[in-house]
């Protein structure tokens, strides 16, 4: 025990370190933000506007907008059929009502202690994961330019990615170590979470099947009845993939039980949030024209802010398929194309920076590429500035959910 405390410390303290830099910084950022412009609150589920007071507490509450009022709504109140709350998948909204309990229900505290909570234990999960994949001077880059992503304030807001991040690196990290039932129940928490934990099931699968190649061309059974015992342990490796999607089926399953409608959590995303589906490439497509038709005009740069990310994001993604292992490519990719088989006609590419943050593989050619200090220094301003503009954005105004 006393070893495997010291092998963990240093990435515990390292995340802590980040985590609370940047989270006093986004409190600031949100003061000044609040203080320095006129913000306009989002809508609230039952269509009314948040009421805005003035006060220190906007450094908190101003992040407190959009899905997170979703979120907030479902722990108080619960599902119901006649509003879009079936869109929104339970696990974040179900801890931050259990964690309400204890906040003698202040459940806007809940929502922060879960996302920040889950966010820290994410960070350290993937400081050791990438230490394991790669090295430390990686890992230590990797959290730190995760946690700078321009999009990343999400992860420090009453928003679900954090969870989602946490329950996917989780999920990785135990089938890695060879621990599936474990990684089954991580994927478990993921497809609970947000409808693209779909993802993590066949990136499991694929890292199954390689695990069964790798012991194969180890000789780790003997060759005469290797092909045997190693067809039974692939075979329980996929049952283990495969377990996740209880996740959302059970969701569906809820919403038959409960309401009689298992189609509703799907049939919402177009009769509420008007998304319909959309080949990715047509997506990407939409994106770019879009962009470099109204880049250049006032008030509809998100178009451009849109594909820029999603772009760089592309790729990154690359470097992924070719540099790490088809577990971590599967996953980056089916998530990639996940949401953009999602758009909106208005802004084809919206929200798709959001979803781009949990993707962590994403971080690891940037981590690798830093490994020199002036190459440091540089993703680092500009990975700041950006979240600092972007995060400002969000604070003070409606067009970035």
């Amino acid at each position: 025990m006393p070893r495997l405390q010291e092998a963990w410390r240093p990435a515990v303290r390292y995340c802590a370190a980040v985590y609370l830099a940047i989270r006093l910084g986004l409190f600031l950022l949100s003061a000044a933000a609040w203080g320095l412009t006129s913000e306009r609150a989002s809508v609230e589920p039952n269509g009314k506007f948040v009421t805005l007071t003035n006060g220190w507490h906007n450094a908190i509450t101003g992040w407190n907008k959009w899905d997170s009022l979703w979120f907030l709504h479902i722990a108080q109140h619960g599902y119901s059929p006649a509003d879009a709350s079936s869109a929104f998948f339970p696990a974040y909204p179900m801890l931050i009502r259990l964690v309400g309990y204890l906040c003698f229900g202040h459940l806007l505290v809940a929502a922060y202690i879960v996302s920040n909570g889950a966010l820290l234990a994410a960070l350290i999960v993937l400081y050791r994961l990438t230490e394991r994949e790669h090295d430390t001077g990686t890992a230590r880059r990797a959290v730190l330019y995760l946690s700078l992503f321009p999009t990343a304030f999400f992860l420090f807001d009453t928003y679900s990615e954090a969870l989602f991040l946490l329950a996917c690196v989780a999920s990785f990290a135990l089938a890695r170590q060879r621990r599936w039932g474990w990684a089954a129940v991580a994927g478990i928490g993921a497809t609970l979470t947000r409808s693209a934990g779909v993802a993590v099931v066949l990136a499991l699968a694929a890292e199954a099947v390689h695990q069964a190649i790798e012991d194969r061309r180890a000789g780790v059974l003997p060759s005469s009845a290797a092909s045997g015992p190693l067809l039974g342990v692939l075979v329980r490796r996929l049952t283990a993939s495969v377990v996740p999607l209880a996740g959302i089926g059970g969701y569906l399953l809820f919403w038959q039980v409960r309401f009689g409608d298992w189609y509703r959590p799907i049939a919402v995303q177009k009769i509420y949030w008007d998304h319909v589906f959309s080949p990715p490439w047509r997506t990407l497509w939409e994106g770019m024209t879009l962009a470099l038709r109204y880049g250049p005009d006032g008030g509809v740069g998100w178009l451009t802010l849109d594909f820029v990310l999603v772009a760089v994001g592309l790729l990154l993604a690359v470097w992924v398929t070719f540099r790490t292992r088809p577990v971590y490519a599967v996953y980056t990719w089916a998530s990639i194309l996940f949401f953009l088989s999602v758009a909106w006609a208005g802004r084809p590419l919206m929200s798709d920076p959001r979803y781009l943050v949990p993707i962590f593989p994403l971080v690891w050619p940037l981590a690798r590429f830093g490994d020199k200090p002036g190459r440091h220094e540089a993703i680092v301003a500009v990975s700041a500035a950006s979240m600092a503009i972007v995060g400002w954005l969000f604070v003070s105004s409606t067009l970035i959910f």
